[in-house]
């Protein structure tokens, strides 16, 4: 007569714990280059519909709280000193640029430490037509905007067409 023995020895233990380690940090790998990417397409997002905004409030006439309408009309400053944020402003002064911090309407913060790159940037919408400006000069066909994750290959590009108008993700 044999003697039968049920159940689990050490190594079998020692190995299935191996196992199970290996494949949750593959899921954590996975689960946090996820979150990276969708991070970097939700500011992508972010920057695209501020400046729709922008444009939109030209091209309806939006007042200022003191019931006028900036003479320049509405824009978005991308500054290359605050790369993880982007401010919404009023061309007060009607230069089609950003001259100052009373011109600003409200700063919008990116998620999750996502920046934009390249030279600081004004958009500029001009009213009645929409006409475009960057940087205050309107000789540029487009203009784009790169967002990105810190440490991470992730990128996504803002396209703002000047005769169009349009402004497009990829």
């Amino acid at each position: 007569m044999s003697m039968l023995r049920h159940g689990f020895t050490l190594i079998d233990l020692v190995v299935s714990i191996g196992i199970f380690a290996l494949v949750a940090t593959a899921v954590v790998v996975n689960f946090n280059a996820g979150s990276r990417n969708d991070s970097v397409r939700q500011a992508a997002n972010i920057v695209a519909t501020t400046l729709r905004r922008a444009q939109s409030m030209t091209l309806s006439g939006a007042e200022l709280s003191n019931g006028t309408f900036p003479k320049g009309g509405y824009g978005v400053r991308f500054d290359q000193g605050k790369p993880g944020e982007v401010t919404l402003f009023a061309d007060i002064d009607g230069n089609f640029n950003y001259t100052d911090f009373s011109e600003a309407l409200e700063n919008i913060t990116l998620p999750k430490e996502n920046a934009t790159s390249g030279a600081t940037l004004n958009v500029v919408f001009s009213s009645p037509d929409g006409d475009v400006y960057f940087n205050g000069v309107a000789t540029e066909s487009s203009k784009t905007i790169s967002i990105t994750a810190p440490q991470a290959d992730v990128a996504k590009s803002v396209i703002m067409y000047r005769l169009s108008g349009q402004v497009r993700v990829e």
